[in-house]
């Protein structure tokens, strides 16, 4: 008896089923498969099934249409631009001098 269990502790059912449900020969909680892909039994229902996939969007814009709006992009981005180097050449005033220190001395009222 004690060399049955010595061979079971080697085999994998052994660490599924312990080491009692292995010399019992009890079923095994788990499956046998060696594919990681589980069958579906539509317990789960969470997933889209791929019948229900929605059509190909069909308003899509031309190539034209996109080509118009690059052009606009392109002239909003020189016009700011623009902008900028109007805003940059304004001349600045110069900034007034620094004031000197007060006079200050303790005792004096």
């Amino acid at each position: 008896m004690p060399m049955v269990f010595g061979l079971t502790a080697c085999s994998d059912r052994a660490l599924d089923t312990g080491l009692l449900g292995a010399v019992t020969g009890q079923p095994s909680p788990v499956s046998d498969n060696t594919s990681p892909i589980r069958n579906m039994t539509g317990e789960r229902t969470e997933y889209p099934n791929l019948g229900t996939v929605p059509p190909r969007p069909t308003d899509l814009s031309t190539e034209a249409e996109r080509r118009q709006a690059m052009d606009r992009l392109a002239q909003d981005r020189a016009a700011s631009r623009r902008t900028k180097e109007q805003t940059e050449a304004i001349p600045v005033p110069e900034p007034l001098p620094v004031p000197p220190k007060p006079d200050l001395r303790p005792g004096r009222g």
